[in-house]
């Protein structure tokens, strides 16, 4: 199981991290032409993309032509490289102790504000995933004037309707399973500030004529403190005042512009889901052609010449000795990247998996070598084709045992 999780974790999370790095870059300009509301549904490119990462890879022929996938292609095959079974439990265990950690620190986050916000020194703010409700600090009537306190409730309910806390939810769920990926926390927090942005033209939208008295309110409420993690939604947010002031003087955009925005919004939620699942094709396509050849010399030196059994497809083959005029013959298997074969010779046993490499004349040979019952190694290497990877194990007590494996490339 560890094995196959942690290279699905960490292929969802290259994708993840190559699509943000595309929304810092775009993030302003988008607000700049499409409108904040746009700008900020365009993070929604981010759970798509892993989401057609975790899709199962299908070799097709007509997504390998694209060039410019190759080196994402080149990318995922490294990130999801099978390791051992040991290093994949060691992955494994320091990957959920990171996420129950940091799951664990949101929690207490939103435990803390919601006491401050019971004990009316927290908000104002939008909480509560069944149950939405706006919770506001004891001086709200006084620190604001009748009409600030209708904007900032307005900012609030826009949170609720547009579904906000949901959002929050899944940004947090992002931080937790992608706690080791700097990217990730980044991305969130470039996420809330859109959000506010969003929410803050929506209000700006609704009242265009009290554009300072918005203004005014989020001058009140700009303090510099640092608001505890969770889910709600926060008024006096860590967001840069400035910019928000600032974006308040942009006009919304017109009917015919947030129109060619959404446009331009789906094709890119298409252009970028057709690209993750062309980088997945091309990774499957290339495994998919891999077949080696695999000339396998196994020597024990208590017996040398004891029966060999070879195991691949499903098919046994066995040899009852290789010696021949005095010279030894050295068997050959055909196996397809990616598939288990094995090699059993006396009480020893490997089990090997082959694997493109990282250029294409180097292939991974990975997996497990054992006496009897026993667990001795789990080799991987990495060699080219034609050369000659050897596996030794002993003492020099006349137990000692070791395999060659030579891989050339299968027409």
């Amino acid at each position: 199981m560890a094995s196959e999780l942690m290279p699905l974790v960490l292929r969802a999370a290259l994708f993840a991290s190559l699509a943000i790095l595309v929304l810092l870059v775009a993030r302003r300009p988008l607000r700049r032409w499409l409108g904040a509301a746009l700008a900020y549904q365009a993070w929604l490119l981010v759970p798509l993309v892993v989401a057609a990462s975790m899709l199962p890879a299908r070799p097709a022929a007509v997504l390998q032509s694209v060039q410019v996938l190759r080196p994402v292609q080149a990318l995922t095959a490294q990130a999801t490289t099978p390791p051992s079974a040991g290093q994949a439990d060691t992955l494994l265990l320091v990957w959920a102790g990171g996420l129950v950690l940091t799951a664990l620190w949101f929690a207490l986050g939103q435990r803390a504000f919601l006491r401050q916000a019971d004990a009316g020194v927290a908000g104002p703010a939008s909480i509560g995933l069944f149950r939405p409700r706006i919770v506001v600090p004891q001086d709200f009537t006084t620190r604001y004037s009748p009409p600030e306190q209708a904007l900032v409730l307005a900012h609030e309910r826009a949170h609720i309707a547009r579904g906000d806390l949901y959002a929050n939810l899944l940004a947090t769920l992002f931080q937790c399973v992608f706690w080791f990926n700097p990217l990730v926390h980044l991305a969130v927090r470039r996420f809330r500030q859109d959000q506010e942005l969003a929410c803050d033209a929506v209000v700006m939208q609704q009242h265009p004529q009290q554009r300072r008295t918005y203004a005014e309110a989020l001058l009140k409420s700009h303090t510099g403190a640092r608001m505890a993690a969770g889910l709600h939604c926060h008024w006096q947010s860590p967001h840069p005042t400035k910019e928000r002031i600032m974006s308040l003087q942009h006009t919304s955009p017109g009917t015919l512009r947030r129109a060619a925005g959404r446009c331009i919004l789906a094709l890119l939620a298409m252009g970028a889901f057709t690209a993750t699942l062309g980088a997945r094709a091309e990774q499957a396509a290339s495994t998919a052609a891999s077949r080696y050849s695999i000339a396998l010399d196994m020597k024990t030196v208590s017996a040398p010449d004891t029966a060999v059994t070879l195991k691949a497809d499903s098919f046994v083959i066995k040899a009852d000795s290789f010696v021949q005029e005095e010279k030894r013959t050295i068997p050959r298997i055909v196996t397809a990247a990616g598939q288990q074969f094995a090699v059993a010779s006396g009480e020893w046993r490997v089990e090997m998996t082959a694997r493109p490499g990282d250029a294409p004349d180097q292939v991974w040979l990975a997996g497990k070598l054992l006496k009897g019952t026993n667990l001795v190694s789990e080799p991987r290497l990495l060699t080219r084709l034609g050369d000659t990877a050897t596996i030794k194990v002993g003492d020099g007590s006349g137990n000692d045992f070791s395999i060659a494996m030579t891989v050339t490339q299968q027409p």
